[in-house]
């Protein structure tokens, strides 16, 4: 075959089991073994199909399949099939990224940091504290005003780990995903997969730094708004919405989620798809104990990846269970508890037009909570019933 190959713009990045080739605009990312990456190098530098075969036959001392591995660059999105040279991806707020993640950027997180924890050190008042929440006696409007101000938090904790990842030239989208039977807000960065692994740290922790931030802030902003005849409620509500901050950092660490600190484990104990791997080593286990077929793989995960989830497993198990029983203990009565005051406000004949409006407010709030959740998991699951695409770094949340 004297026929070249044209390649998009592909990354190369050298893992321990081989060589993570993709494209980061598509989001698509394999692991080739070194021989097969260099194959990909000499097609992108203009060699015929037929010396690259050559070639590879002399390294290996066995013949490359040709169809089957064009097959698989084909099913990859790897070959082009338009005759224009591809153009370098232009990514959006690069500029921005690399200010909010720059040395005076840092300089003045540092100042914000080290004044709150200082006036916190001074002022017990200041610190971190469940009471902070009741930041007025209008309990009906303690849930609704943290809420509502606590979606722009969220973005901004998501805004940083997408413009941590933009400052290096990598795209990044956002949107809404699940955690088990959590909805969390997410940021996809599949594209740190074409990064070394020590600059994919930043973007992982981009969002706690913003979460950091906002708490300090807030905390020197409440500090600020006390007296000056401004009303109390005011700076009492800066440390409600710098709570949910505390909230969300406790949050991190539940890491069998895949929260943002499951992704700086799994890259540091250099791994590519920890969660999939162990999840598939439990449903291996379930049906052996059930003496029934064991499950089919429908991906190859690395020795690394197999080896570190014989421990990861009892405490993804754990952590599972941990969840499953905090919903039953605490969720379900909870739920349980506030639907039937609502039924009892919807048949009572004294309940008041405000009392009306109130459950059907919190109707409607649950109402959009589970449609959201049942559409995402049915999404979810539509794209597992979809041929599988290679791993990738997940979304952070």
């Amino acid at each position: 075959m004297s026929t070249t190959v044209r390649l998009h713009r592909l990354t190369m990045v050298a893992e321990d089991d081989g060589v993570m080739i993709g494209r980061p605009e598509t989001g698509s990312y394999a692991v080739f073994p070194e021989e097969g990456a260099q194959a990909l190098r000499m097609f992108a530098d203009g060699l015929p199909v037929a010396e690259v075969a050559d070639w590879y036959e002399r390294v290996c001392g066995a013949p490359l399949d040709m169809d089957d591995f064009l097959e698989t660059l084909s099913e990859l999105g790897f070959l082009r099939t338009d005759e224009a040279q591809p153009d370098a991806p232009t990514v959006r707020w690069q500029g921005l990224g690399r200010l909010l993640f720059g040395v005076p950027a840092w300089l003045a997180y540092g100042v914000v940091v080290a004044g709150a924890v200082t006036v916190m050190v001074r002022d017990p008042g200041l610190r971190p504290s469940y009471h902070q929440v009741f930041f007025t006696h209008d309990l009906s409007l303690i849930p609704i005003t943290i809420f509502a101000l606590a979606i722009p938090c969220i973005v901004i904790h998501e805004g940083f780990h997408a413009l941590a990842g933009r400052r290096l030239g990598l795209p990044s989208t956002l949107g809404i995903g699940r955690r088990l039977y959590y909805l969390v807000a997410e940021t996809r960065l599949d594209s740190l997969l074409s990064v070394d692994r020590r600059k994919r740290y930043l973007p992982f922790c981009a969002g706690m730094v913003a979460d950091v931030v906002l708490l300090c802030g807030l905390t020197l902003t409440s500090l600020a708004l006390d007296g000056h005849g401004i009303p109390s409620w005011i700076h009492k509500l800066c440390l409600a919405v710098a709570f949910t901050c505390v909230l969300r950092l406790i949050w991190q660490f539940l890491f069998y989620l895949e929260t943002d600190i499951y992704y700086v484990v799994t890259t540091a104990a250099r791994c590519t798809d920890l969660q999939n791997a162990t999840r598939f080593r439990i449903r291996s286990g379930v049906r052996r104990a059930l003496r029934l077929a064991p499950p089919v793989p429908d991906t190859e995960w690395s020795e690394r990846d197999r080896a570190v989830a014989r421990w990861y497993a009892p405490l993804l198990i754990a952590g599972y269970g941990f969840s499953l029983a905090s919903l039953a203990w605490a969720g379900l009565p909870t739920a349980l508890h506030f639907w039937s005051t609502i039924a009892g406000r919807l048949s009572g004949a004294d309940t008041s037009f405000w009392e009306l409006v109130d459950a059907a407010g919190f109707i409607a709030l649950s109402a959009l909570q589970i449609g959201l959740l049942v559409h995402v998991t049915l999404r979810d699951r539509r794209a597992r019933s979809r041929p599988p695409t290679p791993s990738s770094e997940g979304a952070l949340t």
